[in-house]
């Protein structure tokens, strides 16, 4: 005689070959995520020597301003002194004309460092581009991977999906919607078989020994009182 639960174990190793690809499918998104987050240190050393770079440029252009702004005093002091009608104010525009170009030549070389910080300032931008293209070449293929997977996995599941529905219509309209219930609940398993000793196959409690005796009968449906779900054992 047929056990009345076997349509519904039966249903449940599709079921549980449908929850295993859809628990797939849904952890592939997370895992894109984590394969892209590699590139955060790289964005962020790339980010980091550029914004550098901006700030050296900053800096040049700063100093450029001081010097443009003082060559325009120097100019205009030595047009003053070729004005100058007396010794003392000659001499005045003189020294003023001497620090002006002391604070050029100084700005000047801070000019010529600071255009040398740029230099390795752009060899640094240029490493960084290179390791972050780089890495995503590296994680390329494996981002590639996934998304074939999860396409070959969606397609598998169009199918499941449809064989699960044939094998449903063949099993007891309460049964199945009392399995489908305690599916939803449990998220593994519906059915469990009673283990050695009376436990069950589920939460692994000590059955009472009237449910171990009613698993046995193909006449009747028995439940572990403790998680709920259906048990059943052949009869010795």
């Amino acid at each position: 005689m047929s056990h009345p639960l076997e349509p519904l174990m039966a249903l449940q190793k599709k079921d549980r070959k449908l929850i295993k690809l859809m628990r797939e499918l849904r952890d592939i998104p997370k895992r894109k995520e984590d394969i892209e987050a590699q590139l955060d240190g790289a964005r962020k050393k790339l980010e980091t020597a550029m914004e550098s770079k901006r700030h050296t440029e900053a800096l040049i252009k700063e100093v450029e301003l001081e010097i443009e702004a003082l060559k325009e005093k120097t100019s205009k002091y030595k047009q003053q002194q070729m004005e100058a009608k007396t010794n003392e104010q000659y001499r005045a525009f003189v020294r003023e004309i001497g620090t002006a170009e002391e604070e050029i030549k100084l700005l000047e070389d801070r000019e010529m460092q600071l255009m040398e910080e740029l230099e390795q300032g752009k060899g640094i931008v240029a490493e960084c581009e290179g390791r972050l293209e780089e890495e995503r070449g590296e994680i390329s293929e494996e981002l590639d991977e996934l998304d074939e997977r999860a396409a070959a996995i969606g397609e598998r599941l169009g199918r499941l999906k449809e064989d699960r529905r044939r094998a449903a219509s063949g099993c007891d309209k309460a049964l199945l919607q009392r399995y489908t219930r305690i599916l939803q609940n449990k998220k593994d398993f519906a059915i469990v078989p009673v283990e050695e000793g009376g436990h069950c196959g589920g939460c692994h409690m000590k059955l009472p020994p009237q449910v171990v005796h009613d698993a046995r009968n193909p006449q009747k449906v028995a439940a572990c009182n403790f998680c709920g779900r259906i048990v059943y054992n052949s009869p010795n």
